[in-house]
């Protein structure tokens, strides 16, 4: 072992006569050093930021999470404690550290077993771009010409910016910038001087050092690395006494994986719209600013885990709990605020808002409604609200709808069958607004469903996307102007070159009078029909549930002025929720949870009355 340990110490040595000989020229191409000058060229796959509407950088989408940045941003105390750790005389040698070999030689021979190495940053530089990490005397001695070749071709302070933003700190994270926020949720720039040296505490085993995993190990390393620090001069005795006695004080682990996961995949599939090749998202490296809220997402999660306990509480036979979820979106400018697909994105990553077919029960019945405004009839038209039955003229056999609970209620206005929302009396109005119409309506209003030309179109026994029909009753919240949900504001390169940026589109799909004579109507189903309950809250709302006749799914999808909320609550294989498990038993409560939170941060105004000419 002391011969294998002397052989290299002496080539090591000898390193530069060599590569002043002819024989060198031969061992360079023998050994086919890569030539270093490639290193300008050289673009390292970079992770894509996604902010939220604050423009806090809350996630990242990567094949190696890594954010380059420049060594000026980077603090002093930052570099300096990598330095410390890996290399104290980084400043002073040529690429290799001959001073270094020999007190890692001496020590080893100390110690009878190779327990120290002396490879400098540059060394370090070279092994991670051109070579394998495989532990033979061929490799060391190619990595310790290309640390010498690399010293010559480029400045200390490049060298070290590479270094800092290649090296792998552990969680995915490569680099100091991404390794920051992953551990910290900041920026390299500002980062404290204990959490620099934890950052570069990693450097020896990423993994079996992170403070994730093993925060003891973690700490004392951390330690360690201020020692040196202190022993280097780089920092002065108090500052070393006062760095030790500083928690550990890491950011929460992939919290936002359960928080905003649905969210971020979303967002990915929005990207490859933009870019050449969808790989691209995960390597070259983009600023993504979108509409997400991260407060109001906190706000939604709470809302769905009380309204579980509710659930739990009501059915305490039940073994497993429904899925839910909910997509809040700002009227005026369709900006998706919060987009979750399910209870937990980390055990069940589906997302419910976008991808799931669902009938919507009731919670369509406003787009018949308002395609029979469409046609003249008034709030006060009168429906009849009484049993009828339908024979097939083909099978012979008979549909009876029948009302929840089977209550009827004779001659109604139209405002009070959709407050109610009875069903019967919306059969005998969309007889009379004919199929056709409707159809045409919701497709006016962007919804994609394959729908059947049939009479129990009026109960919602067709399958929506949530998202789908989030935006039908957006459109509606916006006086009927129509405007696509936007998740995604602004997409740029990291070096700041602009590929997309948002500008709002409006399309005109229906009257402002139609649309605001059905929001009147919607707001009664608020104050006195089916979601009377919401009517605590101290704001101007309309709305509708949603109820399926099995009581396989449970809808409420309700709006102020400025901002819209859906709720589904359900079971992805279609068990039923309960037999009283109606939208306003199970999906009503967590909507109402949340917009008492999240409406606090609108204005707290009206909707939009629109005159009545004099005849």
């Amino acid at each position: 072992m002391y011969a294998r340990i002397i052989k290299f110490a002496v080539v090591i040595f000898l390193i530069p006569v060599i590569l002043g000989s002819g024989f060198g020229y031969a061992l360079v191409n023998y050994l086919e050093i890569p030539d270093v000058k490639l290193l300008e060229t050289y673009k390292p796959k970079s992770a894509s930021r996604l902010y939220a509407d604050d423009g806090t950088l809350f996630a990242e989408i990567f094949a190696e999470k890594r954010i380059p940045i420049p060594i000026t941003q980077m603090p002093d105390h930052l570099k300096k404690a990598f330095i410390a750790i890996e290399d104290v005389r980084f400043y002073k040698h040529f690429g290799i550290d001959l001073r270094g070999i020999g007190r890692a030689m001496l020590r080893n021979i100390f110690k009878g077993e190779i327990t120290e190495g002396a490879s400098t940053i540059t060394q370090q530089l070279a092994r991670n771009l051109y070579l394998t990490r495989q532990k033979t005397f061929k490799r060391k001695i190619e990595e310790a010409i290309l640390a010498i070749q690399i010293e010559r071709t480029y400045s200390k302070d490049e060298i070290l910016n590479m270094y800092l933003n290649l090296i792998y700190l552990g969680e995915g994270a490569y680099g100091v910038e991404a390794a920051s926020h992953t551990y910290f949720h900041k920026r390299a720039k500002e980062l404290t001087l204990e959490e620099a040296a934890l950052l570069a505490a990693m450097t020896k085993s990423p993994s079996k050092l992170s403070p994730f995993k093993n925060p003891t190990k973690a700490k004392e390393r951390r330690h360690l690395v201020l020692w040196k620090m202190y022993e280097a001069g780089f920092i002065n005795r108090k500052e070393y006494e006062e760095a030790i006695k500083k928690p550990m004080v890491l950011a929460p682990f992939r919290a936002y994986e359960r928080k905003t996961g649905y969210f971020i995949e979303y967002i990915k599939q929005l990207l490859e719209d933009y870019v050449e090749n969808p790989q691209d998202i995960y390597i070259k490296g983009f600023d993504i600013n979108t509409t997400i809220n991260l407060k109001m997402t906190e706000y939604a999660y709470e809302a769905i885990e009380k309204g579980i306990e509710g659930f739990k509480a009501r059915n305490p036979k039940k073994t497993s709990m429904p899925e839910v979820a909910l997509i809040a979106m700002e009227v005026k400018t369709g900006d998706i605020k919060v987009m979750i697909g399910g209870r937990d994105f980390t055990s069940s990553p589906f997302n419910r808002a976008t991808q799931a077919k669902r009938q919507p029960g009731s919670a369509f019945k406003p787009i018949i409604y308002l395609s029979a405004i469409e046609q003249g009839f008034k709030p006060e038209t009168m429906l009849l609200d009484a049993p009828i039955s339908f024979v097939n003229p083909y099978t012979k056999s008979v549909w009876q709808p029948r009302n929840y609970r089977n209550e009827y209620h004779g001659n109604v206005t139209m405002r009070k069958a959709l407050e109610l929302s009875l069903n019967t009396a919306t059969v005998r109005l969309l007889e009379k607004t004919g199929l056709d119409n409707v159809i045409e309506l919701a497709k006016r209003l962007n919804m994609n469903s394959k729908f059947e030309p049939n009479l129990s179109l009026a109960l919602g026994a067709i399958e929506v996307v949530p998202l789908e029909l989030a935006g039908a009753y957006l459109t509606i919240a916006r006086g009927g102007l129509y405007t696509e949900p936007v998740a995604i504001k602004r997409l740029a390169t990291t070096e700041g070159e602009l590929i997309y940026e948002h500008e709002i589109d409006e399309k005109r799909v229906v009257s402002e009078e139609a649309a605001y004579t059905l929001i009147d109507i919607m707001k009664g189903v608020i104050k006195n029909g089916t979601a009377k309950a919401a009517s605590k809250l101290p704001y101007a709302l309309a709305g509708k549930t949603g109820t399926t006749n099995d009581f396989k799914d449970a809808w409420f999808v309700g709006f102020s002025p400025h901002l819209l909320c859906l709720v589904w609550i359900g079971y992805d294989k279609g068990e039923n929720l309960g037999p009283k498990e109606s939208g306003a038993t199970a999906a009503l409560p967590i909507w109402i949870e949340f917009m008492s939170k999240a409406l606090q941060n609108y204005p707290n105004e009206d909707f939009i009355t629109i005159e009545k000419e004099e005849p």
